[in-house]
């Protein structure tokens, strides 16, 4: 970090001078445009007119005889990546597999549509417009669904009736969505000065929804595997290992729910101190259902250890969520010490 001296020029003009080493390295000379970004939480950005703007308008990838499934996750890590248009080219053309593949990735991702194509590219681009997105109200979202989908999964284990595999995959499908909607946003947001501002949000707020889409992400994957634990486990259950599975797994969804209302209501760091503190009660609780499983039960179906498993990352989500909130808030308090104004300047690649 530099410290300059804001000068006054003429009756109402401010001036700042930029590190002589920072305008050679980008070849700024005297009279030479640069572009300037002011941003809600004070900053003010300026950078290099030579590389502003260039980076996620397109991407072009060249494949060769690669795999479908190479080829949808070159895809999809553009899609994070933040890119408006990517076009994946195969000299030697696409064969019905990994045309199908593209035609997928794009169907789950939101806000992304094939565009162009023909026997040698492939073109997608997505139509988001981060004005019109609420990141908060996806986090909202991803909360509903994947907690939803715990709790059909936790009665399925306990009461052994089935809900319908492939309606929790596709929940969990959605969940993936959406939180890839949000990896997104925030990914562009270290590239793209702008994408913070259309988004009405901070970067730390965006990279704790981020942490927050991620989390529910595993907790909905874990609810697949928990499913797949009671369609297969031996029945009836061990006496009593049904309602205190039950109770665990409530307590274990509910620190993740919790957790999340603290990142979304900007909480005091007592609140997160004290979900910590039950996360603690609930992994203890965790514990002593495994001991009573196979103390009590005799060739108890070591399958449901897997279950238990699950409830314990269902968890740690809690805490790592609760962690989250924690940056956020000492993130905020440090902001608000230090003032209202910040100067940044950016050399064409963006930090958090």
């Amino acid at each position: 970090m530099e410290r300059r001296k804001v000068q006054k020029v003429g009756g109402s003009t401010y001036t700042v001078s930029v590190p002589k080493d920072w305008a050679h390295e980008h070849h700024i000379e005297a009279g030479e445009d640069v572009h300037i970004y002011t941003h809600g939480d004070g900053s003010l950005v300026v950078r290099s007119s030579r590389t502003d703007g260039e980076g996620l308008a397109e991407r072009t990838v060249e494949l060769d005889d690669e795999a479908p499934g190479t080829i949808e996750q070159v895809l999809r890590g553009l899609c994070a990546a933040g890119f408006d248009e990517i076009t994946l080219a195969a000299p030697a053309g696409f064969d019905d597999d990994q045309r199908r593949r593209v035609t997928s990735v794009a169907r789950d991702t939101v806000g992304l549509q094939v565009v162009a194509a023909d026997e040698s590219a492939v073109t997608v681009r997505s139509l988001l417009d981060a004005a019109d997105v609420s990141v908060q109200q996806s986090v909202l979202q991803l909360q509903f669904i994947a907690l939803s989908l715990h709790r059909s999964a936790v009665d399925m284990l306990v009461t052994g009736e089935n809900s319908g595999p492939t309606e929790l995959r596709e929940r969990a499908a959605e969940v993936h969505r959406l939180a890839g909607m949000v990896v997104r946003h925030f990914n562009r947001s270290l590239t793209d000065f702008e994408e913070t501002d259309a988004l009405g949000v901070s970067r730390p707020a965006l990279f704790t929804h981020c942490r927050v889409a991620r989390e529910y992400e595993r907790l909905a994957d874990d609810s697949v595997t928990l499913a797949g634990v009671a369609e297969s486990v031996e029945r009836p259950l061990p006496d009593g290992f049904g309602e205190s599975f039950e109770a665990v797994a409530t307590d274990a969804r509910t620190l993740v729910e919790d957790a999340t209302g603290l990142v979304l209501e900007e909480a005091t760091v007592d609140e997160v101190t004290d979900l910590l503190g039950r996360s603690e009660s609930v992994a203890a609780a965790l514990e002593t259902v495994e001991t009573a499983l196979f103390e009590t039960a005799s060739g108890a179906d070591p399958r449901l250890l897997r279950a238990l498993d699950s409830v314990g990352r269902t968890a740690e989500g809690g805490r790592a969520v609760a962690r989250a909130a924690l940056g956020t808030t000492t993130a905020g308090s440090r902001a608000a010490s230090a003032g209202d104004v910040g100067v940044e300047v950016a050399d064409g690649e963006s930090t958090p």
